[in-house]
């Protein structure tokens, strides 16, 4: 039996940062109903429209579909009639969306107290900007995201905003379900993109925590804090990523131990021996030697070549994997991360696998993402004990 068994979600949510949450509720066992429009939500018509709506799985697997317009009185009625029994409810609709139907916290609160209402949002629910519509790229802007990565001038590359705010939600949920089943009270999880955004940005909260350090720190590094392990102009050489023959990895040897045992297992002696790389800040002062000395070696062997040789010295290191090396990664497979759906009508579907291992609740694969209102009568006997 999975933890979250019996507890009823409805997710409302659309695009990646709501469906995510709903996805981990999923995965643990809640009994999740994807309520989309008439027209179907709208990642769902961009997925339509190129050809590639077996994407919606990614993210929807395990979910039971239900098709309602809020706007319609009749469906309208049914949505708070499912709000009675429900036990999470998932928005990260526009500001104000929800309220305008007469559908916010404030009003299905009553109707149902025990009600956790799940909002994500750019900017949250309180300050200044909290009517501003925003997307995952202004929450990486506004975030810090882009900037800590060294490219504010380029749209991001991962969903960070989006899919992180999602976990933070689920994990808000399931605090609140608890709380729940103590007082039997319901509550607002208010979650902002940007919040999330910053409390990942460790660089840019640690420059104001030690604010009043930075000219010392600087003074004993001959960098900023944040600029020791970011800055691709000057990489330092026991944290960087180095080219290969056939493509790149990253070493890691931030430890004295880590360091001598980098120098024997490539047999480059100046890494210890030379007096400019003899402990750590030495070796941040004049990390281009560091690089100068390794780098070649690296660039001598295949990506598995090195992976082979400092995994057996016990220095981390990974290889970069691409999109075509991620679907084979035989780590990711062992870890059943590369998993497949139960069956559909045209067979098994590519989906990620759970990353949350419990013990004591296996996770087994899903059932494929429903199609637009396929387990309206499924959910109306399960839920409101009635037929379709």
């Amino acid at each position: 039996m999975q933890p979250l068994r019996g507890v009823r979600v409805l997710d409302l949510s659309q695009f990646l940062s709501g469906p995510r949450c709903g996805q981990i509720l999923a995965n643990l066992g809640a009994d999740v109903v994807k309520v989309e429009p008439p027209a179907g939500d709208t990642m769902r018509l961009l997925l339509t429209a190129t050809g590639s709506e077996r994407g919606m799985h990614t993210i929807h697997a395990g979910k039971r579909g239900l098709m309602l317009d809020l706007r319609n009185d009749v469906d309208q009625r049914l949505f708070l009639r499912l709000v009675r029994v429900a036990d999470i409810l998932i928005d990260n609709f526009a500001p104000g969306v929800m309220d305008k139907l007469k559908l916010g916290y404030d009003e299905l609160s009553v109707r149902n107290p025990r009600l956790i209402y799940v909002s994500i949002s750019g900017f949250g629910r309180t300050g200044p900007h909290s009517d501003r519509v925003a997307f995952d790229i202004i929450s990486q802007a506004t975030g810090g995201s882009m900037y800590a990565n060294h490219q504010p001038d380029v749209p991001p590359g991962m969903f960070y905003g989006d899919l992180v705010s999602g976990a933070y939600a689920a994990l808000g949920a399931l605090a609140a379900l608890r709380t729940v089943e103590r007082t039997g009270q319901g509550q607002l999880v208010d979650i902002s993109m940007q919040d999330v955004v910053y409390y990942q940005n460790f660089w840019g909260f640690l420059e104001r925590t030690t604010e009043v350090d930075k000219d010392r720190m600087v003074g004993i590094l001959g960098v900023s804090m944040a600029q020791m392990l970011t800055d691709e102009n000057n990489p330092m050489c026991f944290w960087n990523s180095y080219p290969t023959k056939d493509g790149y990895v990253v070493v890691v040897a931030l430890t004295e131990k880590q360091w001598k045992c980098l120098a024997e297992a490539t047999g480059l002696t100046t890494l210890t021996s030379d007096p400019q790389l003899a402990d750590f800040v030495s070796r941040i002062r004049n990390s281009p030697r560091g690089i100068a000395v390794l780098a070649p070696w690296i660039a001598a062997h295949t990506s598995d070549e090195v992976i082979a040789v400092l995994t057996k010295a016990r220095v981390p290191c990974g290889k970069v994997n691409n999109y075509d090396e991620l679907k084979t990664d035989e780590q990711l497979r062992a870890r059943e991360m590369l998993a497949e759906t139960t069956p559909a009508a045209d067979g098994p579907i590519a989906i990620p696998g759970n990353p949350i291992k419990l013990s004591a609740h296996p996770w087994t694969a899903p059932k494929p993402g429903p199609s637009l209102n396929q387990h309206r009568g499924e959910i109306l006997k399960d839920w409101l004990g009635e037929e379709a």
